[in-house]
């Protein structure tokens, strides 16, 4: 089963000087981490909508809170019980938090195969972040319209892979506080704008824009553009 970890800031999250990379090592060594990168910071987010007729570019993220994902991971674990251990070892699960979310497959049909990610050396440049937005007027996108996205954005260039997430009920939160673990089942606060799939994207700024500006998902809810932080030196 595999797993999306979301690596997020926490106001509450307490200092510690564990070492990311061990961690990165060990679950590498191990065979469960598959992949995984920081994210440069929440501010030079671009926040991609449509509605009607119109696309809507935000520069900054889609709302003003102090808890944002600061990068993510994707784990192969046997179990939800191996995925709350992977990420109650993460130093962030101190520091921050790490919210767990299983991956839901799904076929588009041929040609729109998830290519290969490169690790910690992505090929593509952008992490593009879908969040479900409840203000928006009703739209369900048609599956053969997102594999029409998809397949243009693999024969492009722009799309280089990407996970559809299972509903936010299904999530699960790992913090260590005080030394104690806390694990939450399900959506564990009120933010109703929550992370349904992730997508790499290559190209520069605005070429990853107006890829993401011809989503069918973008219609009914907001894709977020994020930056690898690829500069670890």
């Amino acid at each position: 089963m595999k797993y999306v970890l979301f690596v997020a800031t926490d106001p509450a999250g307490e200092p510690t000087d564990e070492n990311p990379q061990a961690w990165v090592d060990r679950w590498n060594d191990r065979g469960v981490r598959v992949e995984g990168m920081p994210l440069r910071p929440a501010a030079e987010t671009r926040t991609v909508r449509v509605r009607g007729d119109r696309v809507l570019v935000t520069d900054g993220p889609f709302a003003e809170t102090t808890e944002w994902i600061a990068g993510y991971d994707l784990v192969e674990a046997a179990d939800l019980d191996e995925a709350i251990e992977v990420a109650a070892s993460h130093p962030m699960a101190t520091g921050g938090r790490i919210e767990i979310r299983p991956v839901e497959p799904i076929g588009l049909g041929p040609g729109t195969e998830n290519v290969p990610h490169e690790g910690d050396a992505p090929a593509s440049r952008f992490l593009g972040i879908f969040r479900t937005d409840p203000g928006a007027p009703p739209f369900t996108p048609e599956p053969t319209a997102v594999a029409d996205w998809v397949r243009d954005g693999l024969a492009s260039g722009r799309c280089l892979g990407g996970q559809h997430l299972r509903p936010v009920e299904d999530a699960t939160l790992v913090r260590r506080r005080g030394g104690k673990l806390l694990v939450t089942h399900g959506a564990y606060t009120d933010v109703p704008e929550w992370v349904s799939g992730i997508v790499f994207v290559d190209g520069d700024w605005q070429e990853a824009i107006n890829y993401l500006s011809r989503c069918p998902m973008a219609r009914s809810g907001i894709a977020e553009l994020r930056e690898f932080w690829t500069d670890l030196s």
